[in-house]
């Protein structure tokens, strides 16, 4: 008797298997036992056995169910995927765009006429690959308006291979190197520094001494790493412990420029964080950046083949916190990246921001620049002074607006002008 009714039991099982979910199998089988128990047919020793076993047959099951539907999806998804070529497999997409509302009104009597004009300042596209660790490539188009011809001109701005070598030694001493159409040092450390370069160029590309890439090779050596907690409030750019060394050779003539001449330009750089064990200190930065070589334009009233001497030599300070940045940089040299005089030019340039208290994302700036075109000669003093305010709304997503008043001392034969910009600057 008992044997048939364990063969009822176990057909009538199976029976709810097929046509029941396995939480509707599950609850039938408890009561099933139940009455079986009651009826005597069961003792609750042998009820519980058959309990346990069903339960593991019911884990069985649902991890065949659960293993089933991971396979039908996985399935699924790899039907839909897109062979990407293989060249193109690791490649990163990224963009910076410099969009702006202005108004630039100059001084009652200038022979200018004011301008409000919408446009578009820098339109970057950047392609990033990385064959190994310690090799990646970058490519950037820079799309930009070329007022003279009148239309939209497509150029390189960056094409490099660039080599990281600090897996070779760890994170106390890191070297890397670019080759191709590159970073040169004043830009990249003030960009490292200074976030609103959609405002306005930084210093010596501002009043063309340098170029802002070139064709050439560079190599960076720095010590150490400062802690994670800096690197995440204040900057992880430039963030050596100690500090680092610069070194580049380049055409000279700047990204934007064929070259002229066979004269290439050595470039060296230094900074150093002399207090970086004091905490209050440990965000001052002091460097010095030095460039030789002749500028790539004809001397005037020089020889055929001759070019005017290009000089560089600048001082930089600047001290990090979580709540502002301020940096300062004296400027004094020869010439220019593409001068066709070598008059001794000097210049400073103090910049500074500030987050606010209550809302971190919002910021608050201000920019003096003071560059002299000519030192023998008075009366060539060109004067900027900047304010404004920004706000990180989104992550590579900034708004911004400005006041720039520009002065002009009578030998540059300049109109003096207030300039009203509105601004956002996107990257990503």
């Amino acid at each position: 008797m008992k044997r048939l009714a364990l063969l009822l039991f176990l057909s009538l099982g199976i029976a709810l298997m097929a046509f029941n979910t396995q939480q509707v199998f599950a609850g039938q089988v408890d009561i099933l036992i139940k009455k079986l128990v009651e009826k005597g047919i069961l003792t609750q020793s042998e009820a519980n056995d058959l309990l346990k076993e069903t339960e593991k047959e019911s884990a069985k099951e649902k991890a065949e169910i659960k293993q089933t539907v991971q396979d039908v999806a996985k399935k699924e998804v790899e039907s839909k995927k897109v062979e990407l070529p293989k060249g193109l497999k690791g490649v990163s997409v990224g963009g910076t765009y410099f969009l702006e509302y202005y108004s630039k009104n100059f001084e009652s009597g200038a022979a200018e006429e004011d301008l409000d004009s919408f446009k578009v300042e820098r339109a970057y596209i950047t392609l990033k690959k990385d064959f190994a660790p310690w090799f990646s490539s970058r490519v950037t188009a820079d799309i930009t308006y070329d007022s003279g011809g009148d239309d939209w001109k497509f150029r390189l701005k960056y094409a490099y291979g660039k080599f990281d070598f600090k897996q070779l030694w760890g994170s106390d001493l890191r070297l890397e190197s670019e080759v191709g159409l590159i970073h040169t040092f004043s830009d990249d450390y003030d960009s490292a520094l200074w976030p609103y370069r959609p405002q306005g160029k930084h210093f010596l590309d501002n009043h063309s001494i340098m170029s802002s890439a070139d064709y050439g090779v560079n190599l960076h050596l720095s010590l150490g790493r400062m802690d994670e907690g800096f690197q995440k409030k204040i900057s992880d750019k430039y963030a050596a412990k100690w500090g680092g060394i610069w070194l580049g050779a380049y055409n000279g003539s700047g990204y934007n420029h064929q070259e002229t001449n066979d004269n290439k330009v050595a470039e060296a750089g230094i900074y150093v964080r002399p207090f970086n064990t004091i905490d209050l200190l440990k965000g001052l930065r002091l460097g010095f950046h030095a460039l030789r070589g002749e500028s790539d334009t004809l001397l005037t009233g020089g020889g055929p083949n001759q070019y005017p001497d290009w000089e560089i030599n600048q001082f930089l300070a600047s001290y990090e916190h979580e709540y502002f940045t301020i940096m300062g940089q004296y400027f004094t040299g020869k010439g220019q990246n593409r001068s066709s005089d070598e008059n001794d030019r000097d210049g400073y340039n103090i910049a500074a921001f500030a987050r606010m208290p209550f809302n971190k994302k919002l910021r608050l700036f201000a920019r003096y620049d003071l560059f002299d075109k000519n030192d023998d000669r008075d009366n060539y003093d060109e004067k900027t002074t900047t304010f404004g305010a920004s706000y990180d709304l989104l992550k590579g997503v900034m708004p911004w607006i400005a006041l720039e008043d520009k002065e002009f001392e009578s030998g540059l034969n300049k109109s003096d002008y207030k300039l009203y910009q509105l601004g956002l600057a996107i990257n990503f």
